[in-house]
């Protein structure tokens, strides 16, 4: 059942497009004495990036610093318990006081609220609001507000009835519509379907394999039109090849045989 507005056609937005990534990147992490450290390297193109992130809980707050390639550091404070049934967290780049963020989530009986301010300079304020009807029905609605701007809402409904879940979306001042359907064949195998309208149409296929710690995906997207233009992507994760090592691999290719792939490796130390 979706808590929140994020859960809402989730099922279908981990299927289709989730996971995905086109960059090579080795990432480790590790923990001692309650405090988490992790760190990665990433290459894009031919830029090289990379970060370090500690995570330690002090007293009942929960405290995150990322230092960046740049020498940029991000901290994020966490009071999990200051917010009945939620939580209160306040972050932002020490080095760009304006990029600081206000965050709140909080779920009321069938509600799931959610609400970030940022940038105290010229403030823009991004709420949610989920409603569960029950019975596997879930509706909700984001919106960002912004001086100057034009309001920009976007409204979602799910329904999960058994193992099939379907979801439907309208976004960009109802210009843009996605509707869904995901069903779990087992408990190892998914397979989906999803169409955007957006001016023209797309239609995505997807499907995906867990084998014991290993797991497979692959989703086709093809234009609605009497043209076949297909692009495929491909995600594979191939868990303990080596020990304590993930690794994920990444492809698409499309009609033209225009290509790219990533891999990415994750370590625990």
């Amino acid at each position: 059942m979706a808590k929140y507005y994020g859960d809402i056609a989730k099922t279908a937005k981990d299927l289709l497009s989730g996971g995905f990534n086109y960059d090579h990147k080795f990432a480790f992490d590790t923990k001692a004495a309650g405090t988490g450290v992790s760190g990665s390297v990433t290459q894009k193109g031919e830029a090289v990036s990379g970060d370090i992130k500690v995570n330690a809980t002090v007293a009942d707050q929960v405290l995150d610093i990322e230092l960046n390639q740049d020498a940029k550091a991000k901290v994020t404070a966490t009071f999990p318990s200051v917010v009945p049934n939620g939580k209160l967290s306040v972050g932002g780049t020490v080095q760009d006081l304006e990029s600081f963020k206000l965050s709140t989530s909080v779920l009321a009986g069938p509600f799931g609220i959610k609400a970030d301010v940022i940038n105290y300079a010229a403030p823009k304020c991004e709420a949610s609001v989920c409603y569960a009807l029950g019975s596997g029905v879930a509706v909700g609605a984001t919106t960002t507000l912004k001086a100057a701007s034009p309001l920009a809402y976007t409204i979602a409904a799910q329904s999960k009835q058994g193992d099939i879940t379907y979801a439907l979306t309208a976004a960009d001042q109802l210009k843009t519509f996605k509707i869904s359907a995901v069903a779990g064949l087992d408990n190892k195998q998914t397979v989906g379907a999803e169409v955007t309208v957006k001016k023209t149409a797309t239609a995505s296929i997807g499907y995906s394999k867990k084998m014991d710690s290993h797991s497979l995906k692959a989703v086709v997207s093809n234009p609605v039109a009497p043209e076949f233009a297909p692009t495929l992507s491909i995600q594979a994760c191939l868990g303990n090849l080596i020990p304590k090592t993930n690794a994920t691999l990444c492809a698409q290719v499309d009609k033209t045989m225009k290509y790219k792939y990533g891999v990415q490796f994750s370590t625990k130390l």
